[in-house]
């Protein structure tokens, strides 16, 4: 069964929250998507590299965006997600 998540798009961060909770403050004052928070992953030891080692490991402000697939198909999605971030 294909089921279309509700999130049009995460914010994924670990331990350090300072710049994901900034990402989902701004993205959320667009009412037309639904951000989630570590949603639909959370980030964890077991299973990310990237933000433990590039952001935590370093002490610099990180965060991972998730963005729905079928919203990025077309250059107009493209450019408007860019646009967006």
């Amino acid at each position: 069964m294909d089921e279309r998540r509700p999130w049009h798009a995460g914010v994924l961060y670990g331990r350090d929250v300072r710049l994901g909770r900034r990402m989902l403050e701004v993205l959320r004052r667009d009412p037309a998507i639904v951000v989630g928070d570590n949603q639909p992953y959370a980030v964890s030891d077991a299973t990310d590299y990237t933000i433990l080692v590039h952001g935590e490991q370093r002490r610099i402000p990180h965060v991972e965006l998730e963005v729905r697939q079928d919203l990025l198909v077309c250059d107009a999605g493209v450019e408007a997600w860019a646009e967006r971030l």
